[in-house]
């Protein structure tokens, strides 16, 4: 299973953390294959510049879109 963090923290849930998080949960597909974790700001990373911030697998994305969610998670599972 790859683990995919979502900060769920004032900033990231302000600029687009819920929406993420909430298509995630909601995707049948990816339900079996990731394990979704909710944070509360991950290390001096969570500032408003680098918002939201998600970790799929080791990898932290800054400025995080559903986008680059999606295609980071689709290149750790089938890569």
């Amino acid at each position: 299973m790859l683990e995919v963090r979502v900060c769920v923290g004032t900033n990231c849930a302000y600029k687009g953390g819920l929406h993420i998080l909430e298509y995630l949960e909601e995707e049948k597909d990816l339900q079996e294959k990731i394990t979704l974790i909710t944070c509360n700001c991950i290390n001096k990373e969570c500032k408003p510049d680098f918002s939201p911030i998600v970790v799929v697998g080791k990898e932290m994305i800054k400025k995080a879109t559903l986008n680059k969610v999606l295609v980071k998670i689709r290149e750790e599972l089938y890569t």
